[in-house]
C-alpha cells in the first residue's frame, strides 16, 4: 500500500470512529483508536456502560472487496479475542455476496461506508448537531460545526498516535471547550435547560407592610437541577393581570413553611430573598413571599374580584433573559379578602389537574 493510500485509510478509520462517537443513543464509555495489541487486527476498541466491549477493524479499497478477503479478515479479527463483539467496517465497493452472507464467524459486517473523506466529514458536521441536541445544547452555526469537527479529528488523530484510551467524558469535554471558546451562548443555554421549577399552590396573604391593601403572594417553589453543572437562580418575577389592571410582583423574603403559624410570624422568621445555587442532581425548596412592585404603570392597590392571569418567570445566572415557568388562571372571590384582617393565608391551587380532567 502506497503512502497516499495509507494516509487515506487512516483518515477513513478516524472519521468512522468519530461518526460512531456521535451516536446520541449509544452508551459508550470509552474508545481507543489503534490500541496496543499483539496481532494488530483491532483498529478501534469500544467500551460500553453495561461492561461489554466491541472491536472493529476498518478495511478500505478503491477496488471491489471480495467475499474471500472479508471471510479471512473476519476470522482473524475473531481470533484476536480482543472483545465481546466484533465488526468489520468496509469502505468502498464490495461484492454482493458479502452482505448477502454476512456475518462471518459471528463478526458483523455493516453496510459499507464511503471512501470519500469529504463526504464523511459532511456526515459528521450534520451529526454533531443531533449529538449536542441530545445533550441539551442548542444547534450550532454551520461554520462552528465545521471547525469543531476538524478540531475533533485532530484530537482523535493525536490520541491514535499514542494509542490513548479516550473516555466519553473527555470527548464531551473537547466538544464543550470548543463551543465555549467560540459560542458560549449555546453552553449557557444548556446549563439551564436541565432545570425545572415546580409550582402548584399560591397562598394569598394580607400585607404586613403598607402596600395599599394589595395581596402579598406566597409561592412554594421547588427548583430541580437534573444537569451536570451547578445552576444559580438570581430571581423570580410574577406578572399578574386581568382585563382592567396590570401588576408585577417581586420576591422579597423566604419564609418557613409552618402553616400553623400566623403569616406575620412566618414572615418575621424569614430572611431576605437572594441568589441561591442548586448543585447537580439535587433540588432546593423555598417558600417565597412576593410583594407588588411600586412603579408607574402598574397597579399596587387592592385587587378587584374576578379572574386573573398569573405567570411565573425565573432568571438563571447563566442566562440573560427571564424564562417563563408556568401561566395559570386564578379567581379572586369575596372569601379571599378575609386575609386582609385575619392574619392567615388562603391557598389557591394552580395545578393543571382540573384542565386535564376536563379532557376525559
Amino acid at each position: 500500500m502506497g503512502g497516499r493510500e495509507a494516509i487515506r485509510g487512516f483518515a477513513i478509520q478516524t472519521l468512522i470512529c468519530l461518526l460512531d462517537s456521535l451516536w446520541a443513543t449509544r452508551q459508550w464509555t470509552a474508545v481507543t483508536l489503534e490500541p496496543d495489541s499483539d496481532n494488530d487486527k483491532v483498529d478501534i476498541h469500544w467500551e460500553y456502560a453495561d461492561g461489554s466491549t466491541l472491536a472493529q477493524q476498518v478495511k478500505s479499497s478503491k477496488n471491489q472487496i471480495g467475499k474471500g478477503h472479508v471471510v479471512a479478515w473476519c476470522r482473524e479479527l475473531k481470533d484476536s479475542h480482543a472483545a465481546d463483539k466484533y465488526q468489520l467496517i468496509l469502505a468502498g465497493p464490495i461484492a454482493a455476496a458479502v452482505l448477502d452472507d454476512a456475518p462471518f464467524d459471528d463478526v458483523e459486517v455493516p453496510t459499507p461506508t464511503s471512501m470519500d473523506t469529504l463526504a464523511l466529514l459532511d456526515q459528521a458536521i450534520t451529526k454533531v448537531d443531533r449529538y449536542l441536541t441530545a445533550k441539551s445544547i442548542e444547534p450550532l452555526p454551520l461554520p462552528l460545526r465545521e471547525s469543531l469537527i476538524y478540531e475533533l479529528v485532530a484530537r482523535m488523530l493525536q490520541a491514535a498516535i499514542l494509542g490513548k484510551r479516550m473516555p466519553c467524558e473527555e470527548f464531551d469535554g473537547w466538544l464543550l471547550s470548543g463551543i465555549t471558546a467560540s459560542y458560549p451562548h449555546a453552553v449557557s443555554q444548556r446549563l439551564t435547560t436541565n432545570c425545572a421549577v415546580l409550582w402548584s399552590v399560591l397562598e394569598i396573604a394580607g400585607p404586613v407592610v403598607g402596600s395599599d391593601r394589595a395581596f402579598e403572594l406566597i409561592l412554594p417553589l421547588t427548583v430541580i437541577n437534573g444537569g451536570a453543572s451547578t445552576a444559580v437562580v438570581e430571581m423570580f418575577l410574577l406578572r399578574v393581570w386581568s382585563t382592567t389592571r396590570e401588576m408585577r410582583y417581586r420576591p422579597e423574603r423566604v419564609i418557613p413553611e409552618k402553616p400553623e403559624e400566623e403569616y406575620a410570624t412566618r414572615r418575621r422568621l424569614g430572611r431576605p430573598f437572594g441568589d441561591f445555587a442548586i448543585t447537580p442532581q439535587s433540588s432546593v425548596e423555598q417558600y417565597v413571599v412576593f410583594v407588588p412592585v411600586q412603579r408607574p404603570g402598574y397597579e399596587a392597590n387592592e385587587w378587584p374580584r374576578g379572574d386573573y392571569q398569573v405567570e411565573l418567570f425565573v432568571k438563571y445566572g447563566a442566562q440573560e433573559a427571564l424564562c417563563s415557568v408556568k401561566r395559570v388562571t386564578i379567581t379572586i372571590r369575596m372569601d379571599e379578602f378575609s386575609v386582609l384582617t385575619s392574619g392567615e393565608t388562603r391557598p389557591i391551587s394552580v395545578s393543571n389537574l382540573d384542565k386535564y380532567l376536563s379532557l376525559l
